[in-house]
């Protein structure tokens, strides 16, 4: 018993550091800009409504011709739902994996005599957390709203995909995070390298089953590809999703987190050094 009080202690204290420094930072941030706390939700959503743009556009100049691998998005989405759950996904994992890039250090004292790089980390995955989940949350709500058309066919695979998305971001972050000690220019060519990879096969305004066979290889490899399929076919088990597997996904968050976390292990004290006031 008392080895059960002293983690759940342990853990409340963890979880109590991590929503502090979340407080921190967002309060830094929110008054560095004229939006103030708003910066948070205003910036993914402008991103958004970008992506629901180019996809109408794209259906646009399609016109009424369909790829040959069978029908569209259309059959089985609003469009708005459809870019909302890939965008809930994808940026999920790349604010993460951005973020650790670009550094994590805090320039003010904590009420703790030390703030360790990886609860800043969760830290900032809760921040954004917060922001996506609110921006896609309440774009389902106002589109199930106006047309009465509530579907989330299979709510725990909604939810564990969710999880997995969490953990492979913060197990790729960590790993992007002591990548990013070495070399400044590397830092940038991988910001651009993601920013791209991320947004092109991720699946954020395409489906798989909308692309030819012979060019699926080319981004089923990605897992966040998988997360955003998956996720899609939680809320409609009438959609398609050929060459997506969950095991797949679990297999790549799971060894991706447990790597990252020896790496952090055993790796930490470069960290702590280097960001260090």
């Amino acid at each position: 018993m008392n080895f059960l009080r002293k983690f759940l202690a342990a853990i409340q204290r963890q979880i109590a550091v991590v929503l502090a420094i979340a407080t921190y930072e967002n309060n830094r941030k929110s008054t560095g800009t004229s939006l103030g706390a708003w910066e948070a939700i205003v910036t993914p959503l402008q991103i958004m409504l970008f992506f629901i743009v180019m996809r109408v556009g794209f259906s646009f100049l399609r016109g009424s011709n369909r790829y040959a691998a069978g029908g569209s998005t259309d059959m089985y989405f609003n469009i708005v739902v459809f870019i909302a759950s890939g965008f809930a996904i994808a940026f999920l994992f790349r604010q993460g994996a951005i973020k650790a890039l670009s550094g994590l250090k805090l320039r003010a004292p904590l009420y703790y005599k030390r703030v360790q790089p990886l609860d800043i980390l969760l830290a900032l995955l809760v921040n954004d957390f917060r922001a996506i989940s609110t921006i896609s949350l309440g774009i389902f709500g106002l589109v199930w709203y106006f047309t009465w058309s509530f579907q989330l066919d299979s709510p725990g695979l909604a939810i564990s995909v969710y999880l997995l998305t969490i953990l492979m971001a913060l197990g790729f972050g960590v790993c992007l995070v002591f990548l990013g000690q070495f070399n400044k220019w590397v830092t940038r060519i991988l910001k651009r390298i993601l920013n791209r990879v991320i947004i092109f096969t991720s699946g954020i305004f395409f489906a798989t089953f909308e692309l030819p066979e012979y060019t699926r290889p080319f981004v089923t490899w990605n897992p966040i590809l998988h997360a955003v399929e998956l996720f899609r076919y939680s809320m409609n088990n009438q959609y398609p999703i050929p060459g997506i597997s969950l095991s797949y996904l679990v297999w790549c968050s799971i060894i991706l987190f447990g790597f990252s976390l020896i790496l952090y292990r055993t790796n930490e004290s470069l960290l702590v050094e280097a960001n260090d006031d």
